[in-house]
């Protein structure tokens, strides 16, 4: 995973979240449960797909093993994606306290890692 990857993913997911809610859907619609994962394992895919034919990291990355000069997808954008989405994104999350969140934020990113 490489900053490319996060902020294409964080990108789409807000830009989604803004559009679902100008559709109408309500806050606890799309932060129940399955939706957060879904809505992360769909902007991991999306950050691979656009990275895709650019991903010089993961072309380089892959020199040592004989496929350099190939472009590279990055699968593992998607399971990061939804389990850093899926765990972060709660009801009530923008009002509970900072420290509750920041602890959110790495509980999500540590698992996150783990299933990358």
């Amino acid at each position: 995973m490489f900053c490319a990857d996060w902020a294409l993913m964080f990108g789409f997911c807000g830009a989604s979240l803004r559009q679902l809610r100008a559709a109408g859907f309500s806050d606890d619609a799309l932060l129940r449960s399955p939706a957060p994962a879904v809505l992360g394992a769909v902007s991991g895919t999306f950050a691979a797909l656009v990275l895709y034919p650019l991903d010089f990291v993961r072309q380089t990355a892959t020199a040592a093993t004989g496929t350099a000069g190939r472009p590279v997808f990055a699968w593992s954008s998607i399971p990061f994606g939804a389990c850093a989405f899926g765990l972060f994104l709660r009801p009530g999350g923008a009002d509970a306290p900072l420290s509750d969140r920041a602890a959110r934020a790495l509980g999500a990113s540590a698992v996150a890692l783990a299933a990358e």
